[in-house]
């Protein structure tokens, strides 16, 4: 057997040593406490979230029926749904050139038509400043401007916490007047005649941001020809003084633009 050489003990010994050490003074296992009881806290429900904000800049128009559904027969074998068509792509370009962008619920003649729920849908996702309903008519002169006939929401009314679709658009009736007013006095000053009225034309009543549904008719004056609704430079006129009160009323109602937007999106 060899000898074991002085300094391999020594080191054993210093590892035995440290070993011992290192258990001595492990801490003691510390007893498991035992669990407490406490009293249910209630629950206090969120504060109703408001109304979406809506895009200042961004314009919805929705030119009523399309596809089989033709709307009413007009003079000349015109059909509405090509009559409100051509309007709403007048009255694009001269929402445009005030600075809006804007989108339809169509912008042809689909082979299957929309329904009202449909047409309300993208108005309610767009968030728009404005939705603007349009029709036309063989009876009566001028334009025609329904709001929606629901009651108006009280502004001290505690809001719910979500909103009816069949009223939807009571909370913001009251932007949808000042709307109509707008677009009733800027018709007024291009020499066209306009009549006011409340009517729940589908589906104004589903909508969540300001709406107004505006109804060409002919323009028949006490002396003279009558002007059909199909007439470019009628449909024209119309286009300008709406555009120009759209503009008017973001001035005076829409919110003032984000101070940083998302590169992109409507403002």
């Amino acid at each position: 057997m060899k000898r074991i050489r002085p300094f391999t003990l020594k080191a054993a010994t210093t590892l035995i040593l440290s070993t011992t050490t290192c258990l001595s003074q492990a801490p003691a296992a510390q007893p498991t406490p035992a669990p407490t009881t406490t009293q249910p806290q209630l629950i206090t429900p969120a504060p109703p979230k408001p109304l979406p904000a809506f895009y200042r800049n961004l314009i919805l128009l929705d030119p009523a029926h399309g596809g089989p559904d033709t709307g009413a027969h007009l003079p000349d074998n015109a059909l509405e749904k090509d009559v409100t068509l051509a309007f709403a792509q007048r009255l694009r370009p001269a929402l445009a050139a005030q600075g809006f962008t804007v989108v339809a619920t169509r912008d042809s003649d689909p082979a299957t038509g929309l329904t009202p729920d449909q047409r309300a849908g993208t108005a309610n996702h767009t968030r728009p400043l404005a939705c603007i309903l349009i029709h036309a008519t063989a009876t009566g002169s001028g334009i025609h401007l329904a709001s929606s006939s629901l009651t108006p929401l009280d502004d001290t009314a505690t809001p719910s916490r979500a909103l009816a679709w069949d009223s939807a658009q009571a909370p913001t009736l009251p932007m949808s007047l000042r709307l109509a007013n707008e677009i009733g006095l800027a018709l007024i000053d291009a020499h066209l005649p306009v009549i006011l009225m409340r009517a729940s034309v589908p589906p104004i009543d589903n909508v969540i941001c300001p709406a107004i549904a505006i109804e060409v008719a002919p323009l028949s004056p006490s002396s003279g020809n009558t002007t059909a609704v199909t007439d470019a430079a009628y449909q024209q006129r119309i286009a300008d003084a709406v555009a120009n009160a759209v503009a008017s009323f973001r001035t005076h109602n829409a919110p003032p633009p984000a101070t940083r937007t998302t590169p992109g999106a409507p403002q």
